[in-house]
């Protein structure tokens, strides 16, 4: 089974607080991403070393769908990050949310999208 690891990093662009995010699949974007993810496949949000990120505080489907969100992710144990196990009747994409606090308190949101790759 695949691991795909999504890394968080606060950055601030034009005077504005802004979210980094790349995945291990080498996508990258700023506030928004589509992570392409294999049937099956456990899906890890963590912060980058250098986040200015104190937490990731959710992880939410943004459609009542759920085609690839079957649950949302929870807490991995004595790690910042979030998990999710994506089920093998997972398909197309979806939007989702992520909610995260910076190290400064302010609570922010941005909304990227995760996409299944179907078989070959």
């Amino acid at each position: 089974m695949k691991t795909i690891k999504i890394y968080l990093r606060s950055i601030e662009q034009d005077g504005k607080k802004r979210l980094a995010i790349f995945d291990s699949n080498r996508n990258a974007g700023i506030d928004d991403i589509t992570t392409l993810v294999p049937l099956g496949a456990t899906v890890i949000w963590t912060t980058d070393c250098c986040s200015n990120i104190k937490s990731i505080t959710k992880i939410y489907s943004k459609k009542g769908k759920r085609n690839v969100f079957k649950t949302d992710p929870r807490k991995r144990f004595l790690c910042k990050g979030l998990i999710l196990n994506t089920s093998r009747e997972a398909e197309g994409e979806e939007a989702y949310g992520i909610d995260y606090i910076l190290c400064d308190g302010t609570s922010h949101s941005v909304d990227p999208v995760i996409k299944i790759i179907p078989p070959q």
